[in-house]
């Protein structure tokens, strides 16, 4: 199945080859054009010029239900065209930052703040 973009404005001429250029990120993947996660199906792609604004927030995941022990983790929330919001679920804080470099690099003009 061929990989569809979240952002259907903004769809990238090779997605297939310009993931094969991606380099891992915990469970995402990241090239220097768009973010890449599994989707049932198949896989989707964010592209870096469909996002309009990122940041990362501390959160945790219930790990016995609603009460108990939790794991901490970081959001990467991201708003893309349309003002949809994907958000991206990560382990480490320099796992997120690294995709926020990667989005920086690609579109400095990016604010990387929640909006007020």
């Amino acid at each position: 199945m061929a990989m569809k973009s979240l952002c259907p404005e903004s769809i990238l001429s090779d997605p297939a080859g310009d993931r094969r250029e991606s380099r891992r990120v915990e469970q995402y993947r990241i090239s220097s054009k768009a973010i890449y996660f599994k989707a049932f199906p198949s896989e989707k792609y964010l592209p870096f010029q469909a996002v309009e604004r990122a940041w990362t927030q501390k959160s945790s995941v219930p790990l016995t239900g609603c009460c108990g022990k939790e794991l901490p983790v970081v959001v990467l929330r991201v708003k893309y065209s349309g003002g949809y919001y994907q958000n991206f679920t990560f382990e480490k804080q320099e796992s997120a930052d690294q995709v926020l470099a990667a989005l920086h690099e690609a579109r400095p003009e990016v604010p990387q703040e929640p909006e007020k």
